[in-house]
């Protein structure tokens, strides 16, 4: 058997499996699946262990999850936060950050370049290449999330770390230029 076959033969023999149809989850019918969508697959995994967390977490609160009223309401719990999306969305979302980390590190180390009496556009291309070295590290992260939930957590994260120190550059920048043009 291939991996995706394993991995939906796994899902259909879960002790909760009946219980997913109830909360309309999208994991009963894997069978308009391909087994060779190996990411997709491994992302329903995720949302079927997640499921079975708060299923237990329901069952040991004392709420009935044979009923189907309490079961979609889990349901909608659970699909709030495991919608998975194609890997196409995710890398498409890790394309944009990419390009807006280019822009403000190019802005940002750009405005240098006025403070020393040099080129804008040579300390820009400055900018952009830290901002490149940044992206190496920020683009596989965002590009393998598979849940939009994960990738605007992970997106939130880098524009906190990465947008408020390009900021900070900027904004000190702009206060040299002005007091350099005040004062010399």
């Amino acid at each position: 058997m291939n991996k995706g076959k394993l991995i939906k033969a796994e899902l259909y023999s879960r002790p909760n499996a009946k219980k997913y149809r109830a909360a309309q989850l999208g994991l009963d019918d894997l069978s308009k699946v391909k087994d060779s969508d190996i990411f997709f697959l491994e992302t329903l995994q995720m949302k079927a262990n997640l499921a079975d967390k708060i299923i237990a977490k329901a069952e040991s609160e004392g709420k009935d999850t044979t009923d189907p009223n309490i079961m979609k309401e889990l349901g909608v719990e659970i699909n709030a936060v495991t919608t998975p999306i194609h890997r196409g969305e995710s890398v498409m979302t890790a394309i944009f950050v990419s390009l807006q980390l280019l822009i403000c590190y190019g802005v940002a180390i750009g405005i240098w370049g006025l403070v020393f009496k040099r080129s804008f556009l040579e300390f820009g291309l400055y900018g952009v290449i830290v901002g490149l070295l940044i992206n190496l590290l920020v683009v596989p992260v965002v590009a393998f999330q598979r849940t939009k939930w994960r990738i605007r957590d992970v997106v939130d994260g880098v524009g906190i770390t990465f947008g408020s120190l390009c900021l900070i550059i900027g904004l000190v920048g702009l206060i040299a230029l002005v007091i350099r043009l005040i004062f010399f």
